[in-house]
């Protein structure tokens, strides 16, 4: 395996293998480098994790008075997307 040279900063290049598709990233500009078709993988790949059912969501957190006759509504975190969770 030869090392790879960012092509934007000439940075070292890692290479990652992320279900199935490798992914080259720049360890000093963050950039991200895929080959033919590995976009296109990604891309169904999130198309199908979209589709997917999610799980059963959790139950709402217990509502509080203040005492002045208000409540706050809870706060829900949002599902990450695909792509999100391919970074992490």
């Amino acid at each position: 395996m030869s090392d790879m040279t960012c092509p934007k900063c000439h940075g070292s290049m890692r290479t990652y293998e992320r279900n199935g598709v490798h992914i080259d990233q720049c360890t000093e500009c963050r950039g991200i480098f895929l080959d033919r078709g590995e976009l296109e993988h990604l891309i169904s790949a999130e198309a199908a994790w979209q589709a997917a059912p999610s799980a059963p969501a959790a139950p709402p957190p217990p509502q509080h008075s203040s005492g002045h006759g208000s409540s706050k509504g809870g706060y829900y975190k949002r599902k990450k997307s695909f792509f999100e969770e391919l970074f992490d």
